[in-house]
């Protein structure tokens, strides 16, 4: 994208909420009384936010046409319908762009436009996790963060050196300090953490849906550290990061949730984890998919155990065999046999786990079981691209 100085200040204001949300050193209770600073009707008057929101609506445009755009209308449904048990009419403005981008993220800008990554809907495991991180967004946006956030960048450009953007998803920075500039600083952070909290207890959602986030990120990125054998290092805690410490961020979420439910015992709490799973279970495949081939064995084998907490299924244990495949360490190699062979003996196998399982029984020399497995392989997928093959390897 090319433009003006001024032109790429807007512009990245409205494409830093696209920065991955960070994951949280003593608890502290959030104010949850804060109030929306945007009507449902609301419109900019100021013109500096004017400008800001042609910029948005320039990015949505773009966003709008990308090849990156999940076309699923009942998902887009679904999300919509979060967004108004927790937004109320507020809600009927809003924009909502799924996006096939693979890292833990969600965000809006200050004209109403919504993007939630697939790589968020992968790691949630209820609807309650999933509006917590809505909520948070939604935080950002009654809150008008997004505004004062560019006003702070625009007075402090005077100091930087020259930027360049690097397309919807990367921001590309010739010098550190650039990087506390193009994000929201620790105290709108923590507002939105409350504002979110609010949103999610005023819903009926049980608000330590929000910690629990937060819990399960730090353990996946100690996971893939220590997989990586290499020491987890919590980057928000650098004297650049503009967002909350994780362990500390965790610990105030947690806190304020316990005092929520304190205050309304009586409230009804649902983290509706069925019709959670009802609106993404069909796109569990591409989604997991997703996470695989990014190539960190350890983070994706803690999300898959993570996700089995509520019942290992054919999918997530042929997933599992994937991961040892491709992680190929001593000893993968039986852990993804094994891994397949419980997944074709579980429900909702993909058609892959009975081919892949029927080449592991192949070289273990089970020639009758294997050809078994790939005959319901063909089964199952018989006009996939590497049927030919597969039928090749039953004709020897």
């Amino acid at each position: 994208m090319q433009g003006s100085r001024r032109d790429f200040i807007a512009r990245t204001a409205c494409a830093s909420t696209l920065c991955c949300l960070s994951p949280m050193a003593w608890a502290r209770l959030l104010p949850t009384n804060l109030t929306p600073l945007v009507s449902a009707d609301y419109r900019p008057t100021e013109p500096d936010e004017r400008g800001l929101w042609q910029q948005c609506d320039d990015l949505e445009r773009e966003i709008a046409s990308s090849k990156l755009l999940l076309d699923d209308a009942a998902l887009k449904s679904y999300i919509r319908g979060v967004m108004e048990r927790l937004l109320g009419s507020q809600a009927a403005q809003l924009r909502i762009y799924p996006m096939r981008h693979p890292e833990f993220n969600a965000s809006m800008t200050p004209n109403g436009m919504m993007i939630v990554h697939t790589g968020l809907l992968v790691r949630m495991r209820n609807e309650a996790q999933f509006a917590a991180v809505l909520g948070h967004e939604s935080g950002h946006y009654l809150r008008r963060h997004t505004l004062q956030s560019w006003r702070s960048v625009r007075a402090k450009t005077a100091t930087m050196a020259i930027f360049s953007f690097g397309g919807v998803f990367g921001l590309l920075v010739n010098a550190p300090l650039a990087l506390s500039l193009f994000s929201y600083s620790r105290e709108l952070e923590s507002e939105a953490d409350a504002y979110g909290l609010k949103l999610l207890n005023g819903a009926g959602y049980p608000p330590e849906a929000a910690g629990e986030i937060w819990s399960q990120l730090i353990s996946e990125r100690k996971a893939s550290a220590a997989d990586r054998k290499a020491r987890y290092k919590d980057k928000s805690l650098s004297v650049l990061s503009t967002h909350p410490p994780t362990e500390d961020r965790m610990r105030d979420l947690t806190e304020t949730a316990a005092e929520l439910a304190r205050a309304s015992p009586e409230g009804p709490r649902d983290e509706r984890r069925n019709e959670y799973l009802a609106a993404v279970t069909h796109l569990r495949p591409m989604l997991l998919e997703e996470q695989v081939k990014l190539n960190d064995p350890g983070g994706n084998l803690y999300l898959l155990q993570s996700l089995a907490q509520d019942g290992w299924d054919g999918q997530l244990r042929y997933f599992e065999g994937e991961v040892y495949r491709l992680r190929a360490e001593p000893g993968d190699d039986l852990r993804a046999t094994q891994a397949y062979a419980a997944a074709v003996a579980l429900a909702n196998a993909p058609p892959e786990a009975h081919r892949a399982h029927g080449y592991a029984l192949l070289r273990a020399g089970e020639r009758d079981a294997g050809h078994q497995a790939l005959k319901r392989y063909l089964e199952l997928a018989p006009q996939a691209a590497d049927a030919e093959m597969v039928r090749f390897t039953l004709s020897q």
